[in-house]
């Protein structure tokens, strides 16, 4: 019994929900910063740059050092676990560094200063983003949405132009992956907005580890059937 990437596409779609949720809670609880799209959070920084100073704009930061670290050290756990894991084991342990990180956000919201905690945010996107990122045998994004819509429209012109096949699965799958990201961006915002922001982590949080508790009794039935 073998096991594929496109087994754990579902793994990809998990954290792109979680990124559009996290990203409406960084910016309606957070002061207007993204954990995963940096690119509207470079613009952000600019705007409050040119709106006070420095003095402003400069709470953007912590969330992109975060998100470039994170990318770092999920590149670097990538590496180690291609050469000493097999493919569900890689999974397993990439996911418990998410849920443990999602834990320490989730217990410590309340306690942690406000640049640390977005900090720890910005840190987990880029985590998910490199580790993450395929969808059966398409590359995706999971927090940034402009390189899916681009690479969405080509697909579709090489789907609806060229007849190609390939590019129509591409082209759905990417816009699956968009239409993950706002459903979790909106139901994250309307609870930031009815409610309470503080549900978000813990939300988040249920998510993952049940995604875990997946990956770790299929894991299980797995070696006991063999």
């Amino acid at each position: 019994m073998t096991t594929n990437r496109a087994s754990f596409s579902w793994l990809t779609f998990l954290a792109t929900f979680s990124m559009g949720a996290v990203d409406a809670y960084t910016y309606i609880a957070h002061n207007e910063t993204f954990a995963s799209a940096q690119t509207g959070n470079l613009v952000v920084f600019a705007v409050k740059f040119a709106r006070g100073g420095f003095g402003q704009a400069w709470v953007c930061l912590p969330i992109w050092f975060g998100f470039a670290l994170g990318c770092f050290v999920a590149q670097a756990a990538l590496s180690w676990l291609n050469n000493k894991r097999d493919l569900r084991q890689r999974y397993l342990w990439l996911m418990s560094i998410v849920v443990v990180t999602l834990l320490i956000t989730a217990l410590g919201q309340k306690w942690f200063s406000e640049l640390v905690l977005i900090f720890i945010l910005g840190w987990l996107s880029g985590y998910e983003l490199t580790s993450f990122r395929e969808v059966k045998n398409t590359t995706v994004n999971n927090g940034i949405m402009t390189g899916n819509t681009k690479n969405m429209m080509v697909a579709l012109y090489h789907w609806l132009v060229e007849h190609d096949q390939v590019s129509r699965s591409k082209c759905l799958w990417l816009l699956a992956t968009l239409a993950t990201f706002v459903v979790g961006a909106s139901l994250s915002a309307m609870i930031c907005m009815k409610m309470s922001s503080d549900i978000i982590m813990w939300a988040v949080l249920v998510l993952n580890a049940a995604g875990l508790l997946t990956i770790y009794l299929t894991s299980r039935f797995r070696n006991s059937a063999q």
